[in-house]
């Protein structure tokens, strides 16, 4: 993942999570008494991100606090439409980048460390990439991906019925394709208006027949955090085992 940048998308209101999130922003709810951004910028590190934007929101001063505190190398920037689809938030952080390859991140999952080395390997490449994995049973708020017969993205949605794998919360940009991918990224805006989510970037090059590739995360272990239960879940799994010193 040479002179990749990541945007670590932090801007949300993490309205699931209920009572945890009335006064507190999505990123800095503890897991294994860490906020979430913690997590989403040591794994950046690890996979050998040279450059880290955050995109806050919500208590948008709260998270540049903590942003500040534990990597004051990083670039922070508000989207003052956070109550809006997170594809603003990455148009947001993308205004922030510096030439090259970016990786995309959402705050709200916790990868195990084996798993940067999957992604910086990934990241070395030339193509849009969406992880994925195929061993993490999918709820219905999961975002199912189809593939076709060359395993690359043919549809992803959270209301699939039937699907291959899952997305993990993460895409690789390569430089070669990054003025494309912005540019459908502002046609989906257009298209399906500002409450999208960014994985409908995929979708569009799919339907454009320039499919995303995968890059398969499966056997390592990753959690999410979008529920009282899943938070919950996450402070046993990390009290056990420590992820992230």
């Amino acid at each position: 993942m040479a002179n990749t940048q990541v945007i670590i998308m932090a801007a949300g209101l993490g309205s699931r999570l209920k009572d945890l999130t009335t006064a507190t922003p999505k990123a800095l709810i503890e897991a294994g008494d860490r906020p979430l951004i913690d997590y989403a910028l040591a794994f950046s590190r690890a996979a050998g991100a040279t450059r880290q934007i955050v995109v806050g929101g919500f208590h948008h001063g709260d998270v540049a606090a903590r942003v500040a505190k534990v990597a004051p190398e990083a670039v922070l920037v508000e989207n003052t439409e956070y109550k809006k689809g997170n594809l603003i938030s990455m148009l947001t952080g993308a205004a922030a980048l510096e030439p090259g390859d970016f990786l995309l991140m959402n705050t709200d999952h916790i990868y195990r460390p084996t798993i940067a080395e999957v992604v910086a390997k990934a990241c070395t490449g030339d193509q849009i990439t969406a992880f994925c994995d195929f061993d993490r049973t999918l709820g219905a708020d999961d975002m199912k991906v189809g593939l076709d017969d060359q395993r690359r993205v043919a549809t992803m949605s959270k209301q699939l019925t039937t699907w291959d794998c899952g997305y993990v919360g993460m895409t690789f940009v390569p430089a070669a394709r990054r003025t494309e991918y912005l540019a459908a990224a502002s046609r989906v805006r257009e298209e399906l208006g500002e409450a999208t989510h960014v994985e409908s970037i995929l979708v569009h090059f799919a339907k454009q027949g320039t499919p995303p590739i995968i890059a398969d995360i499966s056997g390592h272990g990753w959690l999410e955090i979008d529920e009282p239960h899943e938070r919950a879940h996450a402070d046993e799994v990390l009290a056990r085992e420590r992820w992230w010193a």
